[in-house]
């Protein structure tokens, strides 16, 4: 990896807990836009640093990470924000 794209792919897996947190959060809130908000803003920049990866690989042939690396994690965020959200949601405020 060259220049920024290694802070990139570490970036994405540091921020992989906090979006989690995030939806717990929002789901005892119950405010599901603004956690789609959240969650659009890291798959940008997870697409970002895929693509990034990508590039790497296909100029040196060679890469610390591969673009597989940074796919398999986001895709285990979405599912562990989906089911806090969930949970978050079902034991939260009433709406009220």
């Amino acid at each position: 990896m060259a220049g920024y794209t290694e802070i990139l792919v570490y970036g994405t897996w540091a921020a992989a807990p906090v979006i989690a947190y995030q939806a717990l959060t929002h789901g005892l809130a119950r405010k599901g836009r603004d956690f789609l908000v959240i969650f659009a803003l890291y798959s940008t920049a997870v697409i970002v640093t895929w693509a990034a990866l990508r590039a790497d690989l296909a100029r040196t042939g060679f890469g610390a990470n591969t673009p597989l690396g940074v796919l398999l994690p986001w895709i285990g965020t979405g599912v562990l924000s989906a089911a806090l959200f969930a949970l978050g949601r079902r034991n939260g405020e009433d709406g009220a």
